[in-house]
């Protein structure tokens, strides 16, 4: 971000980013909080807080954060995949269609939306659907985007491997 000037919540937040991406979630979590304490009506903040705390086990904390995030502002995508993912994580396929296909409508140029949507269909049965979606991904992927190099070979790897299972 060349000539840029983030504010202390912002440094926080792409530094959170960076940890997490780096396999390092106490410091990223620490400066999640950080970001969060420098600017607490960033809604962004915490569904990205949420998901670290999802992924590390802490499920009443990552659903608190979740709930926050959508009360300071409803249209934030991540919350709802975030919810998508908890319920996934918990076979509860409907639950997960439902946060999954809101965040779609949030942001359509997501690909991890899409892919693990169609997970969610696919557990559900519905293996047309869900292949759609992984194929739609798949040309996501396939374009220019923010996502990290690393996050994107992972899904575009996760996508080849299940479209050839659908």
């Amino acid at each position: 971000m060349a000539g840029i000037r983030l504010t202390k919540d912002e440094r926080y937040y792409e530094r959170g980013l960076d940890f997490y991406h780096k396999n390092n979630p106490e410091a990223a979590l620490a400066d999640m909080d950080e970001a969060i304490a420098a600017a607490p009506r960033k809604a962004e903040y915490y569904a990205a807080r949420g998901l670290m705390l999802l992924q590390s086990g802490a499920v009443d904390e990552a659903e608190a954060d979740f709930a926050q995030a959508l009360k300071l502002d409803p249209r934030q995508w991540l919350a709802h995949y975030g919810r998508g993912m908890h319920a996934y994580h918990e076979r509860r396929y409907d639950e997960a269609v439902t946060h999954f296909s809101r965040a779609q409508r949030l942001a359509p140029r997501r690909p991890e939306v899409y892919l693990h949507r169609a997970a969610a269909l696919r557990a559900r049965g519905e293996r047309e659907e869900a292949r759609q979606d992984v194929d739609y991904a798949l040309e996501l992927l396939g374009e220019e985007s923010d996502l990290p190099q690393k996050m994107r070979r992972s899904l575009q790897n996760k996508a080849r491997a299940w479209q050839a299972a659908l």
